[in-house]
């Protein structure tokens, strides 16, 4: 098999924008043709692949010593992963497969302590090597970090040795660490987890010291002060040490955002990754596809899955093949206090959701997007204007986490079009106030059929959205509110919604009612419940 061909890695290096490597491969029925460098795409139309110049093949036993180069000026940069495959023809089917290529222990080593090895793309973008969960060469491209430098090393280490020598004292600490994404926010179902469990003494009955990661420049760091015994300040020696003492993770989004996860040099998610889990979520599964990620032994799998519907445990269990005791319906923690504020109050919220394919892009492309185009049309629509005036109604904009990067290249010409920024307004706030949501996929949906208030779906790109996320409800069918395809679609239902007083049509209260079956608003007790029932 083409797979079980040796391919080893060499040596690599980067002079004068000229990418050089070397590698090893096993001499056998199959011909070397050559190396490509592919962009690691989540559309079709955004794949790209660069070819290698073959410098030398050296045979050796059974071995060739391959060398190539590419010039890396001559690549149109793209965001965020590239892949390096050699590709190889057997001789007698004449079939042509890409082969990766691995590398050994010490090189992974040498690479993630040693090498700065990195060429400049864009402002404060660079292209660097690294290596993947298989062990194989890789390459990104991102803006460099606040903790690519060298210092993370130091300082992971002096934590690991601080932590061994006093290792029976931190354990007995039965700590518990709750997060949100990023470490930088107190607004979702891990603040709210968190408040209820400092509120309701849960520190007592899950018998652990339950701690909250948060950067220091947080917006949201007032929320959490009054608690300021329980918080750990985001990458400081005292976070890094309580997070080797853990022993559960709770959080809205993947383990790994209780650290920085873009570090270039950390070693630390060898140790994330084995601290039992339970993922709150910060949404409802099933407008986008995850389970390649969220699934069951998938880098962001748990231990405990929490879901909101029967309809998503089932989805959990069939696609992400967990077994029904560990996905646990009990809702969201925010919705604890999600209470409907809106009376007296003329607000709409516009949420889209983001795109992987748009992920850490510079500004230049963004701006030449679908998505950027569609919301900035929209935003500076003059009938939207004009409806807004009519009905005397104001819209806050407010973008997903993923492209808060972007939210200044977004601007209205309405005074009743607000563009908030992050942590400017609590997000449960706004949908508190609002009297109907406008999204496209975003699974805040949710919250606003938990008040019993209307949506409605801009999807102007749903054959894209599919092709790169893909959905596990029919989104012709199953979806709580009228779905539009062009902005005219849009405007023509906002001004049917806000004729019948923002109420929902009766099929979509019918579809709320089978959706959300809950006794109580006690979603944070009911979970601790059940991790108490999980890991006690």
């Amino acid at each position: 098999m083409e797979s079980l061909l040796i391919c080893a890695y060499h040596k690599l290096k980067i002079t004068h924008g000229i990418l050089k490597v070397s590698f090893d491969l096993e001499q056998s029925k199959h011909k070397y043709i050559k190396t490509g460098l592919f962009f690691r795409s989540k559309l079709a139309e955004d794949a790209a692949v660069y070819d290698f110049t073959t410098e030398s093949i050296k045979s050796h036993q059974n071995l060739q010593r391959i060398s190539i180069s590419l010039d890396l000026r001559s690549v149109e940069w793209k965001s965020l992963y590239w892949d390096i495959f050699v590709l190889v023809q057997n001789a007698d089917t004449g079939k042509i497969s890409q082969i990766p290529i691995y590398m050994t222990a010490w090189q992974r080593i040498q690479q993630k302590f040693l090498s700065t090895l990195s060429y400049r793309t864009a402002d404060n973008f660079y292209f660097f090597p690294y290596y993947t969960s298989k062990r194989t060469l890789a390459f990104t491209n991102r803006q460099r970090e606040k903790y690519d430098g060298m210092d993370i090393v130091f300082k992971e280490f002096l934590s690991v040795f601080l932590y061994r020598i006093a290792k029976p004292y931190w354990k007995r600490k039965h700590i518990c660490l709750v997060c949100e994404k990023f470490s930088s926010m107190a607004q979702d179902n891990g603040y709210y987890f968190f408040k209820h469990c400092m509120e309701q003494n849960e520190e007592a009955f899950l018998n652990k010291k339950i701690y909250y990661i948060i950067t220091k420049d947080s917006p949201d760091r007032s929320k959490v002060e009054p608690y300021k015994n329980r918080l750990l300040n985001f990458m400081s020696i005292r976070h890094m040490i309580y997070l080797l003492a853990a022993d559960l993770i709770v959080s809205s989004d993947s383990r790994y955002h209780t650290y920085a996860m873009q570090s270039r040099h950390s070693i630390f998610n060898r140790y994330i990754k084995k601290i039992p889990f339970v993922f709150l979520q910060h949404g409802v599964i099933a407008l986008k596809r995850v389970d390649n990620f969220y699934g069951k032994g998938k880098k962001g799998g748990c231990n405990l899955f929490v879901v909101s519907t029967n309809k998503e445990k089932q989805t959990i269990i069939d696609n992400f093949e967990y077994e029904p005791d560990e996905v646990i319906n009990t809702g969201l923690p925010r919705w604890d206090v999600l209470k409907d504020k809106s009376q007296g109050k003329r607000e709409i919220l516009i949420m889209p959701t983001w795109r992987n394919w748009l992920d850490s892009v510079p500004d230049k492309d963004f701006e030449e997007s679908d998505y950027f185009r569609h919301y900035m049309g929209l935003l500076n629509s003059v009938r939207l204007n004009n409806i807004l005036e009519k009905y005397d109604l104001e819209i806050n904009f407010y973008l997903h986490a993923k492209f808060q990067e972007y939210a200044d290249n977004f601007k209205s010409i309405s005074h009743r079009i607000h563009l908030i920024s992050f942590g400017e307004v609590a997000v449960n706030e706004m949908l508190m106030r609002c009297r109907m949501l406008i999204t496209d996929y975003s699974s805040v949906c949710w919250d606003i059929l938990y008040q019993d208030k209307p949506s409605i779906f801009y999807q102007f790109d749903i054959d894209k959205y599919n092709e790169a996320h893909g959905s596990y409800i029919d989104m012709e069918t199953e979806l709580f509110g009228d779905r539009a395809s062009t902005e005219a679609q849009l405007l023509d239902l906002l001004e049917e919604t806000v004729q019948n007083d923002f109420h929902m049509k009766p099929k979509y209260e019918k579809m709320r009612r089978e959706y959300l079956q809950f006794k109580d608003n006690n979603h944070s007790k009911h979970i601790c419940e059940e991790i108490k029932k999980k890991f006690h």
